[in-house]
């Protein structure tokens, strides 16, 4: 378990409520994308979000994930293809970003939305990926 992941489980009774934690995960991968002119600032975007994706598909496999079997389905195949999305779009710099974005910009909603489901999407990692 890496240092990011350890401080979040600690914080999850501190200022942010573990669901906003990880919309502010989706916030901070949006931001480096929008800015897909520059070639730096895209590819660290991209690697961010597979990083963010690969945790959710992760926390979604996981045996003690209390998400709806629905929900998980759904989530892990979205998961998925985001991946390839972000994979693709690594190798091709003419590859539009907006449909990264905008699934991103759902879950943000998702997450940010009163919802009858309550605790964290994912579980660790989100802090890690701003470092």
């Amino acid at each position: 378990m890496n240092y990011g992941a350890n401080q979040y489980r600690r914080s999850e009774g501190g200022a942010l409520p573990p669901r906003e934690t990880e919309a502010a995960a989706f916030v901070f991968v949006n931001r480096l994308m929008i800015q897909e002119d520059n070639a730096d600032v895209r590819m660290a975007g991209l690697v961010k979000n597979q990083q963010l994706w690969s945790l959710l598909l992760k926390d979604v496999g996981n045996s003690g994930n209390r998400l709806p079997s629905v929900l998980k389905g759904d989530l892990a195949r979205l998961g998925f293809w985001m991946m390839r999305q972000t994979i693709a779009a690594m190798g091709d710099r003419q590859r539009r970003l907006l449909p990264l974005i905008e699934v991103n910009d759902d879950m943000i909603a998702a997450l940010r939305a009163n919802s009858s489901i309550t605790g964290p999407l994912v579980h660790a990692g989100f802090v890690a990926l701003a470092s």
